[in-house]
């Protein structure tokens, strides 16, 4: 494909930028799709609740992504797109169209993220009375968004709740296995009933990913929770893009939590925005690399300790598999985030974009980028 212009280095790149607040932007490019509500999913056609984040309420039965099929698809291990805070599947679409291009089975999963943003998050579980407790916070946190659980709705911050419960029908773990038995039920010759457990027992007993088939990629909290099932599951691989971003604030020098202890899962990529001295950017930048190092000292991921993490430059000299890599490339100038940095890694309208010779804006790290750190399975142990 030719370009109106080249791509001769980060400080100097031209932009042309899509409009805000707009999903679905690479949706109607999609080969092979299919749009499954979680609603469509449940055996009762039951509704998860909506989700209020701050003074916003954002509906929860937006569309899984579905691309592929186990049967169609060329590599064995199936992409698991995990969205962050307030986000759904199709204001990814072209990040998880660049997923699929990997050859793999990939779903973007719509599910009952936790209420609050990870800075929040880490504020409230800094108000926890110990130190032993903080810990414990930043660990159930994740164990709410993956499984259901009502750890944050017990605990109060400033006459609050520290995020709202999770049921279990809208975790991680039952949305896909309710989606993985819907496509099976519906398409018994695609081979989808070797992604997961039949229930142990009727509804609302759920069906069990098979999590050691799972390449899980997030964006943000997602990112986190890819990350905690990389340290607590033996999963394909797990892809963290502008995360984790847990923190133990207030600690004392040395505190390690969950992210400190051993990965049961070895294959691990990430990529954020390299900026961290513009607060419209990438501030939190830091505190991931602090968690990337954290990651590669306990000597059970592909990386080595101290992290070197890598700037993509002229987009030819970085290996994914062997560092965290970063891009300098300016966000979309008609992004709606206050952090438009942490979005353009993987938001539709945040992304940076180029023109091609035709007028039609090309998605830059759909180039290589997110299909990369994406297919983090085929990564060499």
């Amino acid at each position: 494909m030719k370009y109106s212009f080249i791509l001769a280095g980060l400080g100097s790149v031209l932009l042309r930028n899509v409009a805000a607040n707009t999903p679905d932007l690479c949706t109607p490019d999609i080969e092979n799709l299919r749009l499954v509500r979680p609603s469509e999913a449940d055996p009762t056609g039951r509704v998860g609740p909506d989700i209020k984040v701050g003074s916003t309420v954002y509906n929860n039965d937006e569309h899984h992504m579905v691309i592929n099929s186990p049967k169609t698809a060329s590599k064995a291990k199936m992409i698991i797109y995990l969205p962050g805070t307030t986000d759904w599947p199709g204001l990814s679409s072209c990040l998880i169209q660049s997923a699929a291009a990997t050859g793999r089975t990939t779903i973007g999963l719509t599910y009952g993220y936790l209420s609050r943003g990870d800075s929040f998050r880490n504020t409230r579980c800094e108000s926890e009375p110990t130190l032993a407790e903080q810990i414990t916070c930043l660990t159930e946190q994740h164990n709410d968004a993956i499984y259901g659980g009502t750890y944050g709705a017990e605990r109060t911050y400033n006459g609050a709740e520290f995020w709202m419960p999770v049921d279990p029908l809208d975790s991680i773990k039952g949305r896909l296995g309710l989606l993985l038995a819907k496509l099976d039920a519906d398409y018994p010759d695609e081979g989808w009933d070797g992604f997961y457990k039949t229930a142990k027992g009727p509804y609302p007993r759920l069906p069990i990913p098979k999590w050691h088939k799972m390449i899980f990629v997030g964006h943000s909290q997602g990112a986190g929770h890819a990350a905690y099932l990389a340290q607590t599951k033996k999963i394909a691989g797990a892809s963290m893009i502008s995360g984790p971003q847990d923190e133990c604030l207030s600690c004392p020098e040395g505190t390690k939590f969950w992210i400190d202890n051993d990965f049961k899962t070895e294959r691990v990529t990430a990529f954020a925005h390299g900026n961290f001295t513009e607060s419209y950017l990438e501030p939190s930048l830091p505190g991931m690399i602090d968690n990337w190092n954290r990651m590669a000292k306990s000597g059970t991921v592909s990386w080595s300790y101290p992290v070197e993490v890598v700037d993509t430059g002229d987009y030819t000299d970085y290996d994914v598999c062997e560092t965290p890599i970063l891009s300098f490339i300016p966000p979309s100038a008609m992004s709606p985030c206050g952090r438009k940095g942490h979005c353009s890694t993987a938001l539709d309208d945040s992304a940076p974009v180029l023109a091609d010779t035709s007028g039609k804006n090309v998605y830059i790290f759909a180039l290589d980028i997110w299909r990369k750190v994406s297919d983090v399975a085929s990564c060499k142990k």
